[in-house]
């Protein structure tokens, strides 16, 4: 039940070329299932990876929420989804015995627990126990909304008026302003040489916000 990253609306032939101030929408919010009663996990160290299989495998049900951030490589845009909580995944389980298999999963450091008064005979001085805190499907569901509707980027935050610095090619070291953001991710910048503004245009991998 990771959250799936949204493809590319479809585009006629005629539709407009893309543009280095265009927004990209990450994800698309993923339904939890309110039949399962859900947990947090908590994953060791550099296992995230292994600890996902092995619930896979046991039937678990598993949300990783994720966010977004737009690097350019080789002059295109990529958007590369990274976790949003560090070593944290939640999971929906059927019942206590499911519960058991995601604690012992490969890559599984513990179940996010909480203290409760231990249940026994009346007049037997009452003593606290650790119980898997248990998450409101209904309040998770609205994380997972915020957080699709949060995913909007903007590819390496440039703007009108922005200071750059030029990356390579002639002007590379040279500071410039963003005067226009073309199609094409490609910009217009007014680069300062010899304390006068000459206008270019550059790609977006060629120069970076300061």
């Amino acid at each position: 039940m990771e959250q799936r990253t949204s493809g590319a609306a479809p585009r006629g032939a005629g539709s407009a070329r893309s543009s280095a101030a265009d927004p990209i929408r990450g994800v698309a919010a993923v339904a939890i299932d309110t039949t399962l009663s859900w947990h947090i996990a908590r994953t060791l160290p550099r296992m995230g990876a292994r600890a996902l299989k092995a619930l896979e495998g046991a039937e678990i049900a598993t949300y990783l929420p994720r966010a977004s951030e737009v690097v350019v490589r080789r002059g295109r845009r990529v958007v590369r989804r990274t976790p949003l909580l560090m070593r944290t995944v939640f999971i929906g389980v059927r019942n206590d015995d499911h519960l058991g298999q995601a604690r012992t999963a490969t890559g599984i450091a513990e179940i996010v627990s909480h203290p409760e008064p231990e249940d026994g005979p009346t007049g037997n001085i009452a003593s606290i126990v650790m119980r898997p805190a248990r998450l409101d499907p209904a309040d998770l569901q609205r994380f997972v909304n915020a957080l699709a509707k949060g995913e909007i980027v903007e590819p390496m935050g440039l703007k009108v008026g922005q200071s750059v610095l030029v990356l390579d090619g002639p002007f590379a070291s040279f500071p410039a302003v963003v005067e226009a953001i073309l199609p094409s991710d490609r910009v217009k910048v007014a680069v300062s040489i010899f304390g006068r503004p000459s206008p270019v245009e550059l790609d977006i991998a060629q120069v970076q916000a300061v």
